[in-house]
């Protein structure tokens, strides 16, 4: 059995401020700071074989810290993205417009293959994070895998496991530094939990 730890990194400045991340980056917070830390009293008693990250800035920040507690190399990969929100990447939604609005929500529909600009569909977005862990189980089977990366993506992924329609409305949050517990067994992925990693 393969077991796999969906991290999403910690609380960073666009969280604070309320602004789409996508693509764009922005440093972690004294909480962000605060949480990855508290990553490695979480995984104190789980054994971790593999560490893999987004290969952005905020990701990179918050697995570090646990990558060294368990000595492991971390490996970057550009597939454990966020989603693209092309344009609106880094834009603060309080300065959103009226067509902004409308095309977030256009996104977020039943409308599976709308993008805006050149960003990415919701569809996009779980394939490419369901065909990674396919492949890292294949790659690591039987091992205990880290993954660090992003909220929507976790919830892209999660709603493929559970066979939840992309467009469905969230029923589960995935907040900063949320450890989110896969097994592979019997032939398929398997939810073990959501847990969050509260701070103070």
């Amino acid at each position: 059995m393969t077991d796999l730890y969906l991290i999403r990194h910690g609380e960073t400045l666009f969280n604070q401020l309320g602004c789409f991340q996508g693509h764009s980056d922005s440093p972690l917070t004294a909480t962000g700071h605060l949480q990855a830390s508290n990553l490695v009293s979480y995984f104190n008693d789980i054994p971790l074989q593999q560490f893999y990250s987004s290969d952005l800035g905020r990701a990179i920040a918050t697995a570090t810290p646990l990558a060294k507690a368990k000595q492991l190399p971390l490996q970057t990969c550009p597939l454990l993205r966020e989603i693209s929100y092309d344009y609106l990447d880094g834009q603060a939604k309080r300065q959103l417009t009226d067509k902004d609005r409308e095309k977030l929500t256009r996104l977020f529909s039943a409308e599976l293959d709308y993008r805006i600009g050149e960003g990415e569909t919701l569809a996009e977005v779980q394939t490419r994070l369901f065909d990674k862990i396919n492949a890292l189980n294949k790659l690591h089977q039987g091992q205990s895998i880290a993954v660090m990366t992003h909220g929507l993506s976790i919830v892209m992924l999660i709603k493929k496991i559970l066979q939840i329609p992309v467009d469905a409305p969230r029923m589960f949050n995935v907040h900063n530094a949320s450890v989110c517990h896969l097994s592979f067994r019997s032939g398929q992925w398997v939810l073990q939990c959501i847990e969050r990693n509260d701070v103070g």
